[in-house]
């Protein structure tokens, strides 16, 4: 497996988890790009490689690496976490040795205006990648959706396959739903204790995740209703920016940033609503998750909407242009 999720390194993440359960299926062998070279087993059968290095370096370390474990550990078998970066090294690695190709899709990119207005992203997914995936043996992709892009694009239907993110969704939701059955119990409602309603974002704070439209619909929320609370859970480039908006905007009191943590089950179960308005998202765990734990969403025509996702009683999907749908939406919860 060619990955890019560092997180992999961490035994204790839930995508460290994941990989040791693909190992009591086959013997899996990892590579990864990191700062530092790294060497780890997760499990007797579970073998990860971080190559080191700066991006280039990583580059060629990557296919160097690469073609020492499929000719050491005879492997017939290459799967690419994207068609474009780690695809590039797929796609090589089966020209050098034979082995099938698997390129796993994780998002429509083809149809998804977003990347489009990104000249990297252009290059990177609109070039590269469609090469590399009529190269491929096989094509994984997370969801209906994604599915539907990829035939769209040409690719052969014989050639993909559906297999979303593996998801509990029952435990341990059901279990800490019960916990806080009643509004005393509940942990979220303690610690911001004062507000109504508790809303809920979570994820890398990027671009593509169209949080500048969130706080704006706040600041029009607050307007009408100042016993709601926005909680922002997650990182990225746009965290500080983000804070200073809503610092200028006077929505101290109504939007708050917290840390990311491993898992969200805590907060999913305990809110009022989770809020999802991207231009863009390959799947959404996080809308499956709070849908698992009986927590209604609000959120954008991506990923898992209108397909896994049916609007509902607690589904909403609302067009991002009609921004009082979402004002009308947020207050109706």
């Amino acid at each position: 497996m060619i990955s890019l999720d560092k997180m992999i390194l961490d035994k204790d993440s839930a995508v460290a988890r994941r990989m040791i359960e693909y190992g009591r299926v086959d013997e899996l062998f990892i590579i990864i790009p990191t700062k530092e070279e790294r060497v780890l087993d997760l499990s007797p059968t579970v073998h990860i490689t971080g190559v080191g290095g700066k991006r280039l370096q990583q580059y060629r370390r990557l296919k160097k690496k690469g073609i020492e474990l499929v000719r050491a550990h005879e492997i017939h078998f290459i799967t690419a976490q994207d068609p474009s970066w780690s695809g590039n090294i797929g796609r090589w690695l089966k020209h050098k040795t034979g082995a099938t190709l698997e390129l796993q899709l994780h998002g429509d990119f083809y149809v998804s205006n977003f990347y489009k207005k990104h000249l990297k992203d252009f290059i990177g997914y609109f070039w590269f990648a469609k090469r590399n995936i009529r190269s491929a043996d096989r094509i994984r992709v997370v969801s209906e959706r994604t599915k539907k892009s990829a035939i769209d694009l040409g690719v052969d239907p014989r050639k993909i396959y559906v297999r979303a993110v593996p998801l509990n969704y029952y435990e341990p939701y059901k279990e800490a739903k019960a916990k806080s059955k009643f509004h005393s119990d509940n942990p979220i409602k303690k610690q911001y204790h004062g507000y109504v309603k508790i809303f809920l974002w979570g994820g890398m704070m990027e671009p593509v995740k169209n949080l500048d439209f969130l706080i704006d619909v706040f600041s029009d929320i607050q307007r009408k209703q100042k016993e709601f609370l926005l909680l922002l859970i997650g990182e990225g480039s746009q965290e500080e920016r983000l804070k200073g908006k809503v610092k200028k905007l006077g929505l101290d009191n109504h939007v708050k940033f917290v840390r990311w943590v491993d898992t969200l089950t805590v907060y999913l179960v305990n809110v009022d609503c989770v809020l999802l308005p991207s231009f863009y998202e390959s799947y959404s765990r996080l809308a499956m998750e709070a849908a698992a734990a009986g927590t209604p969403v609000i959120m954008s025509d991506v990923g898992v909407a209108n397909y896994e996702l049916k609007p509902s009683e607690k589904v909403k999907i609302i067009p991002l242009s009609d921004r009082q749908g979402w004002i009308n939406a947020i207050l109706t919860i």
